[in-house]
């Protein structure tokens, strides 16, 4: 213990005499990256050197760049003010070395203070600052500074931890780490272990239990790409609602297991938080799992798939029975797909009528199409319309909300926030409090203000709802006065509405189909 308080006596009082003879001869003393660190210079064009050692005498430097470019590079510093080269560099003298290092730690700052700021927009920003050059800006990009960014933002975290249950002892023990932006709550709201032995943790802030509390219309879906590489996790469950056509995300669930004692688990913690907790509608994708929890946990809401999920597995089924290479050849095996998923759009007690109308309308178009599609025509019987619940929730008479599209579309803002595919767990948190900020900010000034937190909707959903009423209005009043008639346009106007987003799932499958030799 002596040596070394007797150590940092000698290294300070070298330091402070270093101070003393810089200002003499004008060498220039710059902060170093890290914390009482320092390189030294004489201007503009010079080379840059390390502080090594001192003597009675002399005080000694090596160059900067001695490990990255192995450059012996030394100079000495005489007591009595002389400084001067005394091994050579294998390097030129670079004349931005002391903007860019400047640059660098002014951007690492930053990158400490201002936690919930992106990389990007911090980066953006300090490359705006005129009092750098264009050759130093220009240099000190994205791809230069990302790793020391991120690691001056995780040097103030804990060490990662390894599974779910290590990350709620980290929050549990660490609450800064979940903060809101606004640093009045905490988005950490508790973890649960569900009988089947998976750990689950939740985050939802206090303010946004309230207006789950409020809401009658639920959307949840999972997420893979944004979850954290560690710890490992299934997906991250959303909870998702619209207030005036603006999307609120309203609770994120890290998920160690997508199973249906694991959706029990999320929500039956989700109604200890939330007493009052009563959605009249909840919309999902087809996860079997997911949809029993939900109408067990919640036996008075109305459980309702996903239009566009649907479509997607009518798509997929498709390309499993080889229907898809004949989407050239024979065009009517699509038409016939599509109508048969605008089907759901039909009061369930037409579904049957509807799909004899469809098998003998096809065998009328195109016999060769007909016989195709026979096969995927049983399937939608037997699977879909054959099976209580699936028939239950695919009907979308008359519905509102189709589609669990705002989970989509939050998921895709989450990939955003999080700014990274499978990113760090605080990074994930970080992103977490940034749109529980939003969220809070655009539901409180819709609701008390009255403002619109969102450009209006496209003219092509506006159009969709418009024609979709049009059309039950006609079935209902029979316009043809010939059933058949009536719901064979019916199928044919409703699949024209549907069209591009079956297009879609082509294109995607068709895609997929492609990659899977080369992998």
């Amino acid at each position: 213990m002596r040596w070394s308080i007797s150590a940092s006596f000698t290294l300070l009082l070298a330091l402070n005499l270093l101070n003393f003879f810089c200002d003499a001869v004008r060498l220039i003393r710059e902060q170093g990256f890290r914390g009482n660190t320092y390189f030294y210079h004489t201007g503009e064009g010079s080379h840059a050197y390390h502080y090594q050692l001192e003597t009675q005498s002399s005080i000694y430097f090596k160059c900067v760049q001695a490990y990255k470019l192995k450059c012996g590079g030394r100079a000495v510093l005489r007591l009595g003010g002389n400084f001067r080269t005394t091994q050579p560099h294998n390097h030129r003298p670079s004349p931005d070395l002391v903007g860019e290092r400047h640059f660098r730690a002014n951007v690492l700052n930053q990158v400490r203070d201002a936690r919930y700021v992106s990389f990007q927009d911090i980066l953006d920003e300090a490359r705006r600052n005129l009092r750098y050059s264009r050759r130093v800006r220009s240099r000190m990009n994205m791809r230069k500074l990302r790793t020391p960014m991120y690691r001056a933002r995780m040097a103030s975290f804990p060490p990662l931890p390894q599974t779910l249950r290590e990350l709620t002892q980290v929050l549990l023990q660490n609450p800064r780490i979940s903060k809101t932006v606004d640093g009045e709550q905490n988005i950490y709201a508790g973890s649960i272990d569900a009988n089947d032995g998976s750990h689950h943790v939740l985050f939802v802030s206090p303010r946004m239990r309230e207006v789950l509390q409020q809401v009658t219309i639920l959307q949840g879906d999972g997420t893979f790409r944004a979850r954290p590489s560690t710890p490992p996790s299934a997906q991250c469950f959303t909870l998702v609602t619209t207030y005036r056509d603006a999307i609120i995300p309203i609770a994120w669930v890290l998920m160690e297991r997508k199973s249906y004692e694991g959706y029990m688990a999320v929500f039956r913690l989700l109604k200890h938080l939330c007493p009052n907790l009563n959605p009249e509608v909840v919309i999902t994708d087809w996860e079997a799992g997911q949809q029993r929890a939900w109408r067990n946990s919640f036996p008075n809401a109305t459980i309702q798939g996903c239009l566009w999920h649907l479509g997607r597995a009518f798509i997929k089924k498709a390309r499993a029975l080889g229907l898809l290479r004949y989407r050239h050849a024979f065009p009517d095996v699509l038409e016939f797909i599509r109508k048969a998923c605008a089907i759901s759009l039909l009061p369930d007690n037409l579904y049957e009528e509807a799909m004899d109308v469809l098998k003998r309308r096809a065998r009328n178009v195109n016999l060769v199409s007909a016989y195709l599609v026979r096969h995927f025509f049983t399937y939608v019987e037997t699977k879909w319309l054959g099976m209580p619940h699936r028939r239950s929730y695919m009907n979308f008479w008359r519905c509102v909300h189709r589609t669990n599209n705002s989970c989509e579309s939050h998921n895709r803002m989450l990939r955003k926030a999080v700014g990274a595919y499978r990113p760090n767990v605080y990074a994930f948190i970080e992103a977490l409090s940034r749109l529980e900020h939003n969220a809070d900010l655009d539901y409180n000034y819709m609701r008390n203000e009255g403002g619109d937190a969102r450009p209006a909707r496209r003219w092509k959903s506006v159009y969709t709802d418009r024609r979709l009423e049009a059309l039950s209005n006609d079935l209902e009043e029979d316009i043809f006065h010939n059933r058949e008639e009536t719901i064979w346009n019916f199928l044919q106007q409703g699949s024209r509405l549907i069209e591009g987003a079956m297009n879609d799932h082509v294109q995607r499958e068709v895609a997929a189909r492609r990659r899977r030799p080369a992998q």
